[in-house]
Order: C-alpha cells, then structure tokens, then sequence
C-alpha cells in the first residue's frame, strides 16, 4: 500500500469501503425488499382469495335458490307423482345446471321423481344417506362431500334442500353436480390468473370436488402437508408452497366459502408474481451502478483536485532538496488545500527572505572581519609599529652615546623605556580586545568588571555599575564567552550611541537553571525594527548579539522607545548551553 501513489491510495481508501457499503446496502435493500414483497404479497392473495369465495358462495346460494323455488312447486304438488314429475320436466332447463340432474326425496328418503339425468335413481331410497338425515333435522340446505353411491357409480356432490308443506317436512331436493363435468363451476374459471395460478374447491373432508386439471379431482389435500397446514385451521391465510415433485414455489391461499362448509384454494407461480418487483428490483440495480459509477467519476474529478495541488508541493520540495529555488505555488484545490498552499508559500518567502538576510549576515560579517583586520593593521602600522621604529632609534642613539656624552645616554634610554611601555600597552590593548584573558584565568564576572570600570573611565561623568546576583561560579567557557561578548556588544553600543547617559548598570544573575545578564541605560533609545529588519535597517549587532545566544539555546530580548533609555537582556540556559557547546564548538 505504501508504495502507492498519493491518488491511489485515496481512491482505494474511498471507493472500496463506498463499493462495500452500496453493496451490503443494496443487498440488505434487495433482502427487506423481496421480504416485503412477499408479506404484501400474501396479504394481497389473501384479500383476493377471500373476494373469490365470497363470489364462489354468491354462485352456490343462486344455485339454492333455483333448488328452493323448484321444492316449492314440489310442496304445492302435495304426493301427486305425475304431477312432480311433470314440475320437473318444466323446469328442465333450469336445473340443467346441475350436470348429474335433480330428484325429489319423499319423507322416508325414497326418490319418487326425477329429471332425465337423475332418472335411473327412482325408486332408491337415500333415507340413510348424511345428507338426506342433515337436511331433514336442520331444515335448511345442505351441501355434501364427494360420493360415489349414485347408480352409475360417477362421483358427484349435491345441494340438498328441505321440501315444506304446511311448515311439515315432506322430503328432500337435491341438486347434483358429476365431478368429471365442471361446468357447474364455471364461473370458478375466472379466477384463472394471467401468471398462470388456478383455483379449485374442497369440501368439507378436504376432497378436491373442482379443479382446472381434472387429475386432481377426488384427490385429498391431507395428503400434502404443507396444504393441509395451510387449511387445517380453517382462516383465510396464504403461505409460500410448493408441491411435491416441482421445483418452482407458488403463493397457495386457502378461504373458507361463507356460509358453506367448502373451501376455496389458490395457487399462483411465486417468479410469476413477482415478475414486476423484479423489474423493480432490476432497476433499482441498474440505478445502484449508475450512482456508483458517477460516486466514481465524482470521486476522482475530487481526488485529482486535491492532489494535483499535493503533487506540486512535493514537485516543489523535490526541486528544493536538489538545490532548486521554490517557485510559487498557484492557490488551488479545496479550501484547507488552498490554506495550506498559501502558509507553505509565505513560509517559503519567509524562509527566502531570511536566506537573503543571512547572506546579507554573512557578507557584513566577513566584511566587519576584514574592517576589524584593517583597524588592528593600522593600529599596528600607525601606532605600534611607529613606537617600535622610535624604540630601535633610540636605542642606536643610546648605543652611539655610550662612548661620549653619558647624560645624553641615560636621556635615550629613559626615552626607549617610555615607548617600550608604551607598546607594551598598545600590544595589551589590541590582545585584551582580540581574546581577553582575564575572561580565560579568572572567569565572566571579573571579565565584566573590567569592561565596566573601561566604559567608566572612558565615559566621564557617566556613573558605570556592575551587580552579581547570585553565586559567583564558572559557567560553561562557551557560555562564558558568549555572555562576555554580547555584553562587550552592548557597552559599546553605549559608547558609540548612549554616551550622554547618565546612568548604565550591569546585572549577573546566576540561578540553577542558567544565567541571566541585563544590559541597562537611561540614553535616548531608539525605534527597534523587527528583528528580521535589522540587517536592512543597519544594526548589525543586535542581529549578531540575537544570533549569538539562539546559537547556544539563549533567548535575546531588546527593550528600548526613543528617548527611554535601552534594556538589554540574555538568558541562556546552563543545560542547553552545555549541550550546544559540547554539540557545536564555537570559535571567537
């Protein structure tokens, strides 16, 4: 991962957890989807189912009622035989209906008239039959499960009901439907679903009496577990099934006919019905690769955005650790980019600025050597050499003067030993200015002192006072000589520019943690720049004395305003100081 590029790497981290997210978000969606789905689903076949046998009944109860008003004509007919057949020949088309024809019952069971269907039952009795001794005790019609007593052995079911006269039952009607011909169910046919479902009728002990195939007609739907669950409890319900020896599952719904002791079952193809929610699903799919393939274009038009700005930084930083000079970067990318692009560049010119200054630093440095090389030449020259061409004079003369004139002899030499003294201090003066070595034997607070008592004798009427606080111990000899120059600085800061104070005093305060030397005049002051506009602005001391002490860890604070007087303090801190100086020797 590591060796991947920058926009690599954020397109990895961004898509593939995005990719993950649509995916477990589009597969938990599909998931409560189809579940969804099929729980409005079987709701929805329930409802329906429910709606066909309330239409299933409407049909029966029509077919009850051909049967009632033909046992009224019957009742009206009181036992005149001829005349009940003669009821039922009129009423032929009516009862076609009922494809194994209609008979009357009399009071003990016994079939006294028929239609042409039903004619070879005259004379039977069906006194025993349930359906006969039902009718007979409710007074109210009767439907059967499927039998097969009838004469010609056919399987059939019936509608039975009670033949009144005076209020007194008189026999039975039935109305009976062959199972082999369905077209006594035909109005069942509509229930036909354009998914291919079919819709078929059981009776009350679980027989199929109807079905669009006519193999599973007489069939008993305990049988099958799964169906028989499905009715055994007797409320509407729908449930996904599928029947033995098929792989495809369908929707099977199970309504109980009102007012009937029947039921009505519905079975529709599952793939079938749910062929619109998988479109629906198929879209939603085609919308989820839609998004993500426009969260992908989306997300490396970003991407490159972002990093086309972090691929011209670190083309910058490379040019720059080559050597190269930092060009400006052009603002860019998002907001925070753009913030950061906008401080590296203020950094980079900052950083520019105080190259220029430390070249500049530099420069003056090498030039104030050279100056201080040519101050010491001409020192030399005009001074030291000059007294030393005298002292070699004065001794030849001394030495002419030996055989003759002794007074002149003594004259010479006295002369020869002022100007040796002479140089002798001249040589002091220049040493104790190059590398004071009071500082190297006797350590900073004798060193200061002696620089305080020359500014006191050099400034008259300037009161010049120096104060230890503290310990008198021997720092670090780094620190030492640090400490020795910026006040050596400083008081000839003074001299040069603050001669007319009246007041300058020195401090030394040595504590556990490192030391502290505070500069301090009531001379008129002056602006302070910034201390990266002293170099411009031409104190190059300060600039030196503030170099000096961040060298070693020191901190330099300068605090002076035209006319009150300049406060000048370093603080260098003994252990960073130790470290600096055992780090980085410095040599003066």
């Amino acid at each position: 991962m590591s060796r991947l590029r920058l926009r690599t790497q954020i397109a990895l981290a961004t898509f593939v957890p995005l990719l993950i997210f649509a995916l477990l978000a589009g597969g938990v969606g599909a998931f409560g989807l189809r579940r969804l789905a099929e729980e409005l689903l079987l709701e929805r076949q329930t409802a329906l189912a429910q709606v066909a046998a309330a239409g299933v009944a409407g049909t029966l109860r029509g077919y009850v009622r051909v049967l009632e008003a033909t046992a009224a004509e019957l009742a009206e007919s009181g036992d005149d035989r001829a005349r009940q057949q003669q009821v039922l020949r009129g009423r032929e088309p009516v009862l076609a209906v009922f494809t194994a024809g209609a008979g009357l019952l009399d009071a003990d069971g016994k079939a006294v008239a028929a239609t042409a269907a039903a004619g070879g039952s005259l004379g039977l009795n069906f006194a025993e039959r349930d359906y006969f001794q039902e009718a007979r005790a409710s007074l109210s019609p009767v439907f059967s499960t499927a039998f097969r007593d009838r004469p010609s052995g056919e399987a059939a079911v019936l509608i039975a009901v009670p033949v009144l006269r005076d209020g007194q039952f008189a026999g039975v009607f039935l109305g009976e439907f062959a199972l082999s011909r369905p077209e006594w169910a035909r109005d069942l046919n509509l229930l036909r679903s354009r998914q291919g479902g079919q819709a078929y009728l059981i009776d009350s002990a679980s027989v199929v009496i109807y079905h669009p195939d006519p193999g599973r007609v007489e069939s008993n739907v305990q049988a099958d577990p799964e169906l028989w669950n499905l009715v055994i409890g007797g409320q509407p319900r729908s449930a996904l099934y599928q029947s033995p020896g098929s792989p495809e599952v369908s929707v099977a719904t199970y309504a109980p006919i009102p007012g009937i002791a029947w039921g009505l079952i519905v079975e529709e193809p599952l793939t079938a019905v749910l062929a619109a929610i998988a479109s629906a699903e198929a879209s939603a799919a085609g919308l989820m690769v839609l998004g993500i393939l426009l969260a992908m274009v989306a997300l490396f038009f970003t991407i490159g955005r972002v990093t086309r700005p972090l691929n011209a930084l670190v083309a910058a930083g490379s040019r720059v650790a080559e050597g190269g000079s930092y060009e400006t970067l052009p603002l860019e990318g998002p907001a925070d980019l753009r913030t950061l692009i906008q401080a590296i560049n203020r950094m980079a010119a900052h950083l520019a600025l105080q190259q220029a200054d430390l070249r500049r630093y530099a420069r003056q440095v090498v030039e104030s050597q050279e100056e201080e090389r040519l101050r010491v030449s001409r020192d030399l020259h005009d001074e030291t050499l000059q007294e030393l061409v005298a002292l070699a004079q004065r001794i030849e003369l001394c030495a002419g003067s030996l055989d003759g004139d002794t007074a002149a002899a003594r004259r010479q030499l006295k002369e020869a030993q002022t100007l040796s003294r002479r140089v002798l201090a001249d040589v002091r003066g220049i040493s104790q200015n190059l590398r004071p070595s009071i500082l190297e034997d006797l350590g900073l607070v004798a060193a200061l002192g002696v620089l305080v008592r020359d500014l006191e004798q050099q400034l008259a009427g300037t009161r010049v006072t120096f104060e230890l606080v503290g310990e008198e111990v021997r720092l670090p000899r780094d620190l030492e000589l640090t400490a020795f120059r910026i006040a050596q600085e400083a008081l000839n800061n003074v001299r040069k520019h603050a001669r007319s104070a009246g007041r300058v005093s020195v401090a030394l305060v040595v504590e556990g943690d490192g030391a502290t030397l505070v500069v301090e005049d009531n001379g008129p002051g002056f602006d302070l720049a910034a201390r990266a506009d002293l170099l411009r602005t031409g104190h190059l001391g300060l600039q030196g004395m503030a170099e000096r002490a961040r060298l070693f860890g020191g901190e330099l604070s300068v605090l002076t305003a035209p006319g009150e007087g300049t406060t000048i303090t370093l603080h260098l801190p003994l252990a960073s100081g130790s470290e600096a100086a055992a780090a980085e020797p410095v040599l003066d």
